[in-house]
């Protein structure tokens, strides 16, 4: 590998630190025995390597529990690193690849470092500009007008019979008192007439002892 390929640690024990990939067959691990020792729980003891296939860098997990991850996606092989790369080890420790790997950075770049040539007349290089004409939109048309519906006829309460006037009451009260009375003053005479045609001798002998005075036809 190039001295300047190399691993920067992104998150994990030492953010910042920076492990040059100078040799064609690098081990990372836990264990103090490899090439680059990272010293953090998620890390297993023999965890991943990197290696160098002629002009490509290679990444392979060496069968870790918490497994190796590139861009987010755990391996299950070996895997091409291009700059750029995001190592992951575990959940907790990440690390940032930079490479000058020409097969693969030149694959990975290519659509924007060489943009295809426009094809028409010789010594163009660059397309024709065109100006698009704006679209046409054919208005919609509003909807039919549509009345309302006239509002339901109003119905007039039933006239209520009005109340008679107070004074006009009070007169056929009165009237009615009135006649009630003359009635009992007429009930009155004619009982008090037929007591007197009925009354026996003794009643009448009686009101003479006690000094009233009595009419004396009826003797």
């Amino acid at each position: 590998m190039t001295d300047s390929s190399r691993l920067v640690m992104n998150q994990g024990p030492q953010p910042g630190q920076t492990f040059i990939l100078d040799q064609d067959l690098l081990t990372l691990g836990r264990d103090p025995g490899n090439d680059i020792v990272i010293s953090d729980p998620q890390v297993s003891r023999q965890h991943t390597r990197i290696m160098r296939q002629g002009d490509l860098t290679v990444i392979e997990d060496m069968g870790s529990t918490n497994g190796t991850f590139v861009n987010g996606m755990r391996l299950t092989g070996p895997h091409t690193l291009v700059n750029g790369d995001v190592i992951g080890l575990g959940d907790a420790m990440t690390l940032i690849y930079y490479g000058v790997d020409t097969a693969a950075t030149e694959a990975l770049a290519a659509p924007s470092l060489h943009p295809p040539q426009w094809g028409g007349k010789r010594g163009e290089t660059t397309p024709p500009s065109y100006e698009p004409s704006p679209p046409t939109f054919e208005p919609t048309p509003p909807p039919p007008y549509t009345a309302a519906p006239p509002p339901p006829p109003a119905y007039a309460a039933s006239p209520q019979p009005a109340a008679p006037p107070v004074g006009e009451k009070k007169s056929k009260t009165k009237l009615w008192i009135g006649c009630g009375c003359v009635g009992l003053l007429l009930l009155a005479c004619i009982a008090v007439g037929l007591l007197v045609w009925y009354a026996p001798v003794s009643f009448w002998q009686v009101l003479i002892d006690l000094g009233i005075p009595v009419p004396t036809w009826p003797f």
